[in-house]
């Protein structure tokens, strides 16, 4: 996935929601809500995004800033059709040794139009229109609950059936989820501190010591960054 433009050292914007130019998400009727596919890092035994994909390093899920799209644009279309149809509810899920699991979800507060997006229709045709989302409230657990284990607690619903980057589920489903999710232990934190340890091992492992070698960023992300990334900033 392409990510966005790197930082700069000038004075930054405050731009945390819900200051402008972050605008509300309307909630929609609630009949589906995504389920996204990120990958988790091999590293670890939490199940965190792939902060040491080779080439790759990732971004998302925004742990650290609770936002999604910010940092690059992984899943364009899944999010421009949260911001279009009012999807307050993002679950998400990763693989581990065995098999795809279930680890939290993002309530979608506000969204941002970001930088449009050039090259992925071709370049011949015109940038694709592309949205920021920020969490009100986000929750991640660990280490997760399998996909294949959980079709009988959604009453025959299943979801560990193969996609690539994401798949919508009706309401009832994320209903049942979200009580999965709140009823078990918050791992959040445990999230951002593993994310802060990878990002410590990328390190020592980059000729120049880098977090994010394909960002040539020495450290990880924070709300200080988003300016530029919200094309607010040259």
């Amino acid at each position: 996935m392409k990510n966005r433009g790197s930082t700069s050292k000038k004075k930054r914007l405050h731009v945390k929601p819900p200051r402008t130019p972050w605008l509300p998400l309307r909630e929609g009727d609630g009949n589906r809500f995504p389920l996204s596919f990120y990958y988790s890092d091999p590293r670890s035994v939490i199940p965190v995004r792939q902060v040491g994909r080779k080439l790759d390093n990732k971004s998302d899920p925004n742990f650290e800033t609770q936002t999604y799209g910010l940092f690059s644009t992984c899943e364009r279309g899944m999010r421009a059709g949260a911001v279009r149809n009012g999807m307050k509810y993002i679950f998400f899920c990763t693989n581990r040794k065995t098999g795809r699991v279930l680890t939290g979800y993002y309530k979608v507060g506000w969204y941002h139009k970001g930088p449009p997006i050039i090259g992925y229709a071709g370049e011949d045709r015109p940038p694709l229109v592309d949205y920021q989302l920020a969490a009100s409230e986000i929750r991640f657990v660990n280490p997760g609950f399998s996909l294949g284990d959980l079709t009988g607690y959604l009453n025959g619903v299943r979801l560990d059936r193969r996609f690539r980057t994401f798949i919508y589920i009706d309401g009832g489903t994320a209903q049942r989820l979200l009580n999965l999710l709140e009823r078990t232990e918050d791992a959040t934190m445990v999230y951002l501190e593993e994310i802060k340890r990878l990002e410590e091992l990328n390190k020592t492992s980059s000729s120049e010591g880098f977090a994010y070698e394909n960002w040539k960023r020495s450290e990880g992300f924070s709300w200080e960054d988003a300016p530029k990334y919200m094309g607010l900033e040259s």
